[in-house]
């Protein structure tokens, strides 16, 4: 099936590019975008009017295209005169990425939201290089003439996994330093059951951004499957603990309760099962709550989950005995 096409520049030119051998990151991503059939894409007229206060990265941009929209619409840049002013975490909304939005912030960063969450987590050290990254993940999505490959997509039209894991590399080779592609790569590599691989790329994310506190908690959840509770633990003691301020820490210290109670360690079991309490005193009705709920749907994996981490809360409470008493029976019946 055909690409959507959009229109070029209005005179039909070209962009400029440098031919001195002194290439900038924004001339590479011209030279890489001139090599697509006409109406790829759609580049506005370069911005020259630009506020002193933007970081150099996002200047670079703006002065090679006032706004961009990119493979049809999977890259939105929008013009610089559209871009209203930092929120209140000093963000500005830049566009969208695959109809999902993008911020840049003081430093140049680029900033994305997990969909899962709703927290926002940095996906590029830089607006230019994470740009870059964009365009050879959508890229893959293409054949030259324009068309959608068609080997990229399963009969479903969802990407197939080898795509989706070769666009995240794709970004991550653009910005070896931004936690968000390669933590996306990780979690596919999870998915494709490459954890000893997924592992090692979390360990970096990590590094690079010790305050990613989901992805602490992925960290522990692989270690967990590869029958390492110790390491583990640590690591869910390390999501708890790398944002003490998040909503979500009482969770984080449950997790840790939890894999604390699988390790036989019923001493920081406890102490964890207070502090998550302390935090949250809702924690435990929270939990069997929803572990009934996923038990209604049919979900039996969550109910347990959820089950298990109610009863590393409160193991002598009798509504999560009760609860854990209908899913091990559930389970049965699976």
């Amino acid at each position: 099936m055909a690409a959507k096409k959009k229109g070029g520049r209005g005179d039909g030119r070209r962009l400029d590019r440098r031919d001195d051998g002194d290439d900038t990151v924004v001339d590479r991503i011209v030279a890489t975008l001139d090599r697509w059939p006409d109406g790829m894409h759609d580049l506005g007229e370069p911005s020259i009017d630009l506020p002193h206060t933007w970081p150099p990265a996002v200047v670079d941009v703006y002065l090679t295209m006032g706004g961009a929209r990119l493979f049809g619409e999977a890259i939105v840049l929008n013009p610089a005169s559209e871009l209203p002013p930092p929120d209140e975490d000093g963000l500005v909304a830049c566009g969208t990425l695959d109809d999902e939005p993008f911020w840049f912030d003081g430093k140049g960063r680029v900033w994305r939201e997990d969909p899962d969450t709703g927290d926002r987590y940095i996906d590029g050290t830089a607006l230019d290089r994470w740009l870059f990254g964009a365009i050879d993940a959508a890229a893959m999505l293409f054949d030259p003439d324009g068309e959608f490959a068609e080997d990229a997509f399963t009969d479903d039209g969802e990407l197939t996994p080898e795509v989706a894991v070769a666009r995240a590399r794709a970004q991550v080779k653009r910005d070896t330093k931004a936690p968000g592609p390669r933590w996306r790569l990780a979690r596919l590599l999870a998915i494709d059951g490459a954890l000893v691989q997924a592992r090692e790329e979390l360990e970096t994310v990590v590094e690079v951004a010790p305050t990613l506190v989901w992805a602490w908690l992925d960290l522990a959840r692989i270690s967990e499957k590869l029958g390492e509770l110790s390491g583990a633990l640590d690591e869910a003691r390390a999501a708890a603990d790398a944002d003490p301020a998040h909503e979500q820490r009482a969770y984080f210290l449950a997790e840790a309760a939890r894999l604390a109670a699988a390790a036989g360690d019923e001493a920081a079991r406890a102490t964890l099962a207070r502090d998550a309490i302390a935090a949250d005193p809702g924690l435990v009705r929270a939990q069997t709550a929803g572990a009934d709920d996923r038990l209604g749907e049919g979900d039996v994996d969550a109910a347990w989950h959820l089950a298990t981490l109610a009863k590393a809360l409160a193991p002598r409470d009798v509504a999560v005995i009760d609860l854990l008493r209908r899913v091990e029976a559930a389970r049965g019946g699976n």
